[in-house]
């Protein structure tokens, strides 16, 4: 456990509630656990259109303080124009003159001992206070976007992902140098910062799930078809989806015809919904992903490019489905091929895989038991809390 009762500044560029996506879950864990311990005060944008008061009433539940302030998205674009010259894009859309006087107010009235920077976007507010200071970088943008431009197909995306690689070639080496520890969630992302800046103070700090309701079904029952599950609004998903359909899937339905896919996430646009047929199922915005993830006999994760690690793929593992993905998609969970998981390279590759799990029911048994074991030992939230104690405790000592 942390030393008790610092006085910490947290900064997150969206409102850690409701808990939707990855830079929703992990900051709002993160932040229930430093409140037991510690006295925190959460700064964080707000882009949503309803009254945030019921989520900051949530928040508060956490034995935390809150400061919200507004984003505008057609403003912030606008105003981050002249900023471009400067700040990479990611950056200069989430500075804020208002968030920055916010926190500059708090810190005045506030003696803080530690300031905590959730992703890079909020790096900027505290880089030049005296305090000691985490940047939870996530992962390595430089990376994310080097892998973007290299795999985007369109020449407009390749356009403006290389311009914001080449900003952040510069941008990103030098705010690290502002922090006393930087934390990201695979070695991969290390080794891609060290290779920018091998002088930053880099530690690992992997993501997390809630094992006691990612579990696994009660009952063994047959489980049956595929599942891919993500933010259908989110350009990476939709090439995923769309190379499944087109490449993978019909590679599939030459060894089982009557094979069904289930694809899963909120805000379908019109070019993921127009892949409905009677044997691909577009199901938006359910509720709860879980029943899917108990009852699919696998999750197929066609996955190229980026950085970071895939929530997704910790939360269908801790429910024992079995996973086909690629090298980049395992990233940062320290999984064993034809062990924890099965792992392609190619539309061919990951269709065997998966043909594979299909027909043998007792290996896609054995694979999604060692993976849920696996996520047991590596990617619960007490694991993660035992971590950041452990950076906090180095930061202070």
């Amino acid at each position: 456990m942390a030393e008790n009762n610092k006085k910490i500044l947290f900064l997150t560029a969206r409102l850690p509630y409701p808990i939707i996506g990855g830079d929703r879950l992990k900051p709002y864990h993160i932040l229930k656990h430093l409140g037991k311990h510690h006295s925190v005060t959460l700064v964080s944008f707000y882009q949503g259109r309803v009254n945030p008061q019921r989520y900051v009433n949530e928040l508060e539940k956490l034995n935390i303080k809150v400061h919200i302030i507004k984003l505008n998205p057609v403003k912030a674009a606008i105003s981050s124009i002249p900023k471009l010259s400067k700040f990479p894009m990611e950056i200069a859309y989430y500075y804020s003159k208002q968030f920055q006087n916010k926190v500059d107010e708090l810190c005045n009235l506030c003696n803080f001992e530690i300031g905590i920077a959730f992703f890079m976007r909020t790096a900027e507010y505290i880089k030049n206070r005296k305090f000691k200071k985490i940047l939870m970088a996530e992962d390595c943008r430089v990376l994310y976007q080097k892998r973007s431009y290299e795999q985007s197909r369109n020449l407009k995306q390749k356009v403006i992902r290389f311009w914001e690689y080449k900003k952040l070639m510069v941008y990103e080496p030098q705010i690290v140098n502002s922090f006393d520890i930087v934390t990201l969630v695979t070695d991969n992302d290390i080794e891609a910062m060290q290779k920018n800046n091998p002088t930053a103070n880099y530690r690992l700090l992997t993501n997390g799930t809630d094992i006691h309701h990612f579990q696994k079904p009660k009952e063994d029952k047959t489980r049956n078809g595929i599942l891919f599950i993500g933010k259908l609004d989110v350009w990476a998903n939709v090439l995923m989806v769309e190379n499944i359909v087109n490449n993978i899937l019909p590679i599939i339905k030459k060894e089982i015809p009557e094979v069904q896919l289930y694809i899963i996430g909120s805000n379908p646009p019109k070019r993921i919904q127009r892949l409905e047929t009677k044997d691909i199922h577009i199901i938006p915005n359910v509720p709860d992903v879980v029943p899917y993830l108990q009852s699919m006999a696998l999750f197929l994760h066609p996955h190229f490019g980026g950085s970071g690690i895939q929530n997704k793929l910790i939360e269908a593992m801790a429910c024992g489905c079995p996973v086909v993905t690629t090298p980049t998609g395992i990233q940062g969970i320290p999984a064993q091929e034809n062990i924890h998981v099965l792992i392609g390279t190619s539309p061919i590759e990951l269709a065997k895989n998966t043909v594979r799990l299909l027909k043998d029911k007792e290996f896609a048994k054995y694979i999604g038991c060692n993976a849920r074991e696996l996520i047991l030992n590596t990617h619960s939230w007490e694991a993660v809390y035992d971590a950041t104690d452990k950076i906090i405790n180095e930061l202070i000592n």
